[in-house]
């Protein structure tokens, strides 16, 4: 089970993985993969529970292994 995380820190793990966003209703964004083929779902709350972790490395599934964690 993957641990909660900073918001700050998934963003950037995100785009250092060269994945693209676009805002959402309230505080949610939609990240899309390089393949463009995903897409994942974030609440940019400042602490990111455990559960969207694990979904966010479920649906990019493209992205190298660790790329979060």
């Amino acid at each position: 089970m993957p641990k909660p995380m900073k918001y700050r820190e998934i963003r950037k793990a995100l785009l250092t993985a060269g994945c693209t966003y676009r805002d959402a209703k309230g505080d949610h964004e939609v990240w899309y993969c390089p393949c463009g083929n995903h897409m994942a779902v974030v609440n940019s709350a400042s602490i990111v529970s455990p559960g969207v972790v694990g979904d966010i490395i479920k649906k990019l599934a493209c992205l190298n292994e660790g790329w979060l964690q």
